[in-house]
Formats: C-alpha cells, structure tokens, sequence
C-alpha cells in the first residue's frame, strides 16, 4: 500500500505561515535539501490544497538552480511529478503534470493509497492536512521546526475533537537550528 507523508515546515509555536500567509522565515540549508530531496525520490504523487498549489505553481515553473539556492533535483522533481490538486473553486490546474479533483480529500486519498505507484506527499495545504489527519490517512509525520516564534499564524494541525498520537521514528538538528522529526501514528 502507498504512503501519504506529510513533509511540512512549522515554527516553534506551531504556525505554517504568519497570519498573513508569509513563509519568508524559510532560510533552507544543505540538510535541509537533502531531507527533501529523500522524501521526493520516494513519491510519484504530490497533494496540493487550491492555496498552496497555486502558491507554488507561481514559483516553480520558472525557478532555475543557484549555488547556495534552489537545487535542480528538487526544480525537476515538483516540476515533474503528477499533482493531485483537491479545490472546488478552482478553475484548471495550469502547473502540469495535474490532476483537479473535486471531490472529498479523504475517500480520494484512501482510494490512491490503495492503488500501484510509490508514496504521495502533501505540503503546506494546511486545511488538506486536517482532513487527512482526521481521516487517519497521514503514514509519516516529517516536520521540520523551525527556531523561530512567530506569535501568531495558521497552525498547520487543526483538529479540536480528537488526539492523534504519534511515535517518534527519528530527530535531527541541522546546522542552520532547525530540528527535523520523523513521526508515525501510534496506532
């Protein structure tokens, strides 16, 4: 069965953005690129809320690699990997290879997993990532915390009627402060 991994970055109280949406606290390092690049060799399928897929289908189509910037792997790897794109508002899904759906996130993601083709991950997308915290459909928890407060935000993890226990599979401090936690639900 195929893997939904969430690959997210959060402050240290918590937040995925300011309240503004902003993510310009991000400052990526080496280990960081390589974190990420681990977990996009292992999917063919990326999950996208409408927010977040159009965030980044303004940026990643026309980013070039740069020392100590963008890294051509991960340009070619959420270029080229197939979109799931979960939004009832929106029009098209110009940033190709796409897919719109619709539908409801939960019984579309179970379905996939059930299907043939290596592991999905989801980024950002924070309320396509309470749905599927909920629906007990996340396999692995990769958060990056970032050492930053940001006072305030949109919590990345909404979801007040119930408690998802988690067990800790790894951590690790990288060289710029951010520690990086693997977690699997303790099911």
């Amino acid at each position: 069965m195929r893997k939904v991994i969430l690959d997210t970055i959060i402050s240290l109280d918590g937040y995925y953005t300011s309240p503004k949406g902003e993510i310009d606290w991000f400052d990526f390092d080496q280990d960081e690129i390589e974190w990420s690049k681990e977990i996009l060799r292992r999917v063919d399928t990326m999950l996208y809320g409408r927010v977040t897929y159009q965030d980044f289908s303004g940026f990643w189509p026309k980013a070039s690699p740069s020392p100590g910037g963008f890294d051509a792997e991960i340009i070619g790897q959420l270029n080229g990997t197939m979109k799931i794109v979960f939004s009832r508002t929106l029009a098209d899904t110009p940033w190709k290879p796409a897919k719109l759906v619709r539908e409801d996130p939960v019984a579309t993601v179970a379905k996939l997993k059930q299907e043939p083709g290596k592991d999905m991950v989801v980024v950002g997308s924070g309320t396509l990532v309470s749905a599927l915290v909920r629906g007990g459909l996340v396999d692995e928890y990769r958060i990056r915390v970032r050492p930053i407060i940001l006072g305030a935000g949109r919590p990345l993890f909404s979801d007040p009627d119930a408690r998802h226990p988690l067990k800790l599979v790894s951590a690790r401090p990288f060289q710029n402060g951010v520690l990086a936690l693997h977690y699997d639900p303790a099911r």
